[in-house]
């Protein structure tokens, strides 16, 4: 199957696009494809010209201004179609953190930390530029070819001076404040949902169910967290079989990143001030050669 575009870079290009495969099982259509004239891979994603696909690809288009090593890169097309809008973008080849987290490739504190540098100075930038991403989850950060973290997926961002917001986020991931639609610190709702990103990339696994409810016997739950969060811990810690297995200064970073007063919630300068933060980290270089190595001993298939 074939899609027609035109490159709008200079020079400009008329392309047939072919498309290899679907990527992604989200609810818009992803699919990895082939351009014959710069003989290379790009992600293709279609939004369907109805009243929710539009709004939803205008939301979309708040990246194409955006340009940061670690937020995928917009390539300006044409898209020749009748029924879909579609956006191009460079081609992230080593999946997303979800597949990563589930195949437990990233399994020790200088990794995690490394791609949590690279989550926070990605953020730190979309929202210097005046944008909020509003959907932060393990799907929504590839790897590139180079392996280094890419933000995708802006059809529910906004600009940062927006009075209300209207994205509703992914649950589990999302602040309460996004998922009651009382947000008006778009900012502090981006560092909540990094927070349980960053929980996830240590954890191996969600950090918990958004329920507010308390339940001395339901320990995953947000409710209990915020109600009883040494035993939260604890539990969590007794599940790894370490009691070391969580430091006390990522416990203190995890636990104001998602503090459910948003207000309350650090600036990334105080993050990047934090004392776990500021831990050992791995150069692109050094980076990139240990994924290679991890790739080559997993079962996952790219």
């Amino acid at each position: 199957m074939q899609v027609q575009i035109t490159f709008l870079e200079e020079p400009t290009t008329h392309d047939s696009l072919t498309i290899h495969k679907k990527v992604a099982t989200s609810r818009l259509s992803v699919y990895q494809v082939y351009s014959p004239s710069r003989n290379s891979n790009f992600a293709l994603k279609l939004y369907p010209k109805d009243s929710i696909g539009t709004t939803r690809y205008h939301k979309e288009k708040l990246m194409f201004h955006l340009n940061h090593e670690n937020v995928i890169q917009n390539v300006p097309i044409q898209f020749h179609h009748e029924q879909y809008y579609g956006i191009l973008t460079e081609y992230a080849s080593h999946g997303d953190l979800f597949d990563l987290v589930r195949n437990r490739i990233i399994n020790n504190e200088v990794l995690v930390r490394t791609y949590f540098h690279q989550l926070i100075e990605g953020l730190e930038y979309i929202h210097s530029q005046g944008v909020a991403h509003l959907d932060i989850k393990l799907e929504n950060l590839m790897l590139g070819a180079d392996f280094k973290l890419k933000f995708i997926d802006f059809d529910q961002a906004q600009p940062i001076a927006d009075n209300s917001i209207t994205s509703s986020g992914t649950r589990d991931y999302r602040a309460p404040e996004v998922r009651d639609r009382t947000c008006v610190n778009l900012k502090a709702g981006d560092i909540y949902s990094a927070g349980i990103v960053l929980y996830c990339l240590k954890a191996n696994e969600y950090m918990f169910w958004e329920s507010e409810e308390y339940d001395e016997k339901n320990l995953k739950s947000y409710g209990f967290f915020n109600k009883n969060n040494r035993a939260f811990w604890k539990a969590r810690a007794e599940i790894k079989n370490n009691k070391e297995f969580f430091s006390k200064e990522f416990i203190d970073l995890v636990n104001q990143m998602v503090h459910k007063n948003p207000n309350k919630r650090p600036s990334i300068k105080e993050i990047k001030n934090s004392k776990w933060y500021k831990g050992p980290v791995l150069n692109n270089e050094a980076l990139k050669a240990e994924m290679e190595l991890r790739f080559s001993y997993s079962p996952r298939k790219n």
